[in-house]
């Protein structure tokens, strides 16, 4: 047998080896992934009978004054009012279709893009003296704007609700 014939004759087991192994290391990986998720989530505490424990030694004044102090979450998501034109010295943007105000919270949906909402307020608030603290672009489904202004400050949420609508969510404390 010539040398070249025994040089590939080895090539193809070693060669089949490493192809073996390219193929089951994805897999051995994923199961050490998967074992390590295990070992995490056995070792964290029970979230629901920490929850659950605390509920139950917490106060009954404490429990009946958490709605009083807990926005609207329902009307906030689904506004059905008119729209203000401002609240709490914040623009509403014009294009504004519904507005409903819970609590510190104003919400509105406006016929805008969270683009067209985020350049909106982006421009407004520092015409009205709001300085920017900071400002987190359109996303694709939607932005954050945060001013402040003397001892105030004012959060900007935007939600895409369609490509032509967008959802807003106002805070000022």
């Amino acid at each position: 047998m010539s040398r070249t014939s025994r040089v590939l004759l080895l090539m193809v087991p070693l060669v089949f080896v490493l192809a073996c192994s390219l193929v089951t290391k994805p897999f051995d990986n994923a199961q050490n992934a998967v074992q390590t998720a295990q070992s995490l989530a056995t070792s964290m505490p029970n979230v629901a009978s920490t929850a659950e424990a605390f509920a139950t030694n917490m106060p009954v004044q404490t429990l009946e004054a958490l709605p009083s102090v807990m926005p609207d979450i329902q009307n906030a998501v689904d506004p059905q009012g008119k729209p203000v034109s401002d609240w709490n010295g914040i623009p509403v943007i014009p294009s504004a279709t519904a507005g409903q105000e819970s609590s510190d919270l104003y919400s509105f949906k406006a016929n805008a893009t969270t683009k067209e909402v985020f350049d909106y307020y982006e421009a407004e608030m520092t015409k009205l003296g709001w300085t920017s603290l900071f400002n987190l672009p359109d996303t694709g489904s939607g932005a954050l704007l945060s001013y402040q202004k003397d001892n105030h400050t004012a959060t900007v949420t935007i939600t895409k609700e369609s490509d032509t609508v967008s959802l807003v969510f106002l805070t000022y404390q």
